[in-house]
């Protein structure tokens, strides 16, 4: 029987290794839903996550921190956005989130327990602060960073606090819809499409405020010209969030979920009692309405070099700490790509009975080497790796993580699943046409 043939999903198939936040597009996150994976370890995460979200349901709560660390590949950014979809329910492909975890979760009551929280009206926000945060980072980038993305949530401009700050005006006034009407007769292009470029239009900006607004020529063009409105205090957009929560209901929840929060802030102190304060206020305002879920390569501990008091601080807002690690990798891979079909699977057992002994010989290690270097313990173990030998799994993983760290080529290499995902699939597909008496070599 030839290898390919022996797995349960098609081993040429195209798998996103590496799964990236802001790519939204159907097709990859039917693809990223449908197969994810909840190994036990995230079993246990997404308990510790789930106890802790759902005490703040009915009692409100100022920790409102989850800090998820975890080394490149580890799963964090996976893990990251499949929380963003389950909490707030979206329909991917025809269907709500939920829906694609329905046979993920083996305990009743964690899913029971899911299901509740998926039942609140949630909407997250979630976003990669590399990408999303300015260039120069000064010391309220985290702040400005937050804002952009609330405002561009509410329909604003995000990208020009200026022209946010008007339009959130405007919006409460309830003539946003007036607004837009009278610049497209005006200028003659949509509001939307052409705000970015609002510095060129001074006089069709001017005319729609005396227009819509009543105000007065001098006074829009002060407006206009003005410098003082781009600025943005923690205490003034937290008010601005928690007006935006409040106006939804009570039961309403609003997530702000941030990707590799710890490399853009690297050891800048600056940046990280920015996220701390933020944090801190949107907790104490709120009472638990708003959470922020960010993910960091290494635990939060060694994120930043701030000491002492100020570093104890900044732990104590994230008070659910979740630590990622990529010793489940091997399930991931066991289970994403190497199922195999009934047929293959007793031919296989057949196989290990007849040949159990020649491959103790074959797979066993000089005494005194790493116990996880190891062979097949039994029957089941064989069925689940095969093409592939379990110390494989190990020791790849150990390989790339020293790539890692001592060749600046390999810097972009992972030792979680990212890398090893590929690597395993590469490895099966150039071995496909090899029978069941085929290994494939280190």
């Amino acid at each position: 029987m030839k290898i390919q043939s022996m797995f349960q999903k098609d081993i040429d198939r195209p798998i996103n290794g590496v799964v990236k936040v802001m790519q939204d597009d159907q097709q990859s996150l039917k693809d990223e839903l449908s197969e994810y994976i909840i190994t036990k370890e995230l079993r246990r995460h997404f308990a510790t996550f789930f106890d802790n979200y759902i005490k703040a349901i009915d009692t409100p709560t100022d920790k409102i921190g989850v800090w998820i660390s975890g080394f490149f590949g580890s799963g964090k950014s996976h893990f990251l956005k499949m929380l963003s979809y389950l909490l707030a329910n979206k329909e991917v492909g025809g269907k709500h989130a939920f829906d694609y975890f329905a046979d993920k979760f083996d305990d009743p009551m964690m899913y029971a327990t899911v299901q509740k929280c998926v039942r609140i009206p949630t909407e997250s926000i979630l976003f990669n602060i590399d990408i999303e945060g300015p260039l120069n980072k000064d010391k309220t980038a985290v702040l400005r960073t937050f804002a952009k993305m609330f405002y561009n949530h509410c329909g604003f401009y995000g990208d020009d606090l200026k022209i946010a700050k008007l339009e959130r005006f405007i919006d409460r006034q309830g003539k946003t819809e007036e607004f837009r009407q009278k610049f497209e007769e005006v200028n003659g292009g949509p509001w939307v499409e052409t705000r970015d470029s609002f510095a060129f239009f001074e006089d069709d900006v001017v005319e729609v405020l005396q227009s819509v607004l009543g105000m007065s020529e001098q006074a829009a063009r002060n407006w206009f010209n003005g410098e003082e409105t781009n600025e943005l205090s923690i205490a003034q957009l937290v008010s601005d969030i928690k007006e935006y929560v409040d106006s939804k209901g009570d039961k309403f929840r609003l997530l702000f979920m941030v990707d590799e929060v710890g490399q853009y802030i690297g050891d800048d102190g600056d940046l990280m009692i920015n996220l701390q304060s933020l944090v801190e206020e949107l907790g104490a305002k709120c009472m638990g309405k708003v959470w922020v879920i960010v993910t960091s390569q290494e635990d939060i501990d060694s994120v930043t070099h701030v000491k002492g008091n100020d570093f104890s601080k900044i732990q104590g807002r994230f008070n659910t700490r979740l630590g990622l690690s990529s010793a489940s990798v091997d399930e991931v891979i066991k289970r994403r790509i190497l199922s195999k079909t009934e047929t293959a699977d007793t031919l296989l057992r057949l196989n290990y009975q007849q040949n159990s002994s020649v491959m103790r010989n074959l797979f066993s290690f000089a005494p005194g080497t790493i116990a996880d270097l190891k062979g097949y313990s039994s029957e089941d173990e064989f069925v689940e790796a095969y093409p592939f030998v379990p110390y494989q799994f190990k020791l790849l993983q150990e390989v790339l993580v020293q790539v890692r760290k001592h060749g600046s080529s390999g810097k972009h290499l992972s030792g979680g699943e990212r890398s090893m995902l590929s690597a395993f699939q590469e490895a099966a597909q150039k071995f496909k046409f090899e029978d069941e008496n085929c290994f494939v070599p280190f």
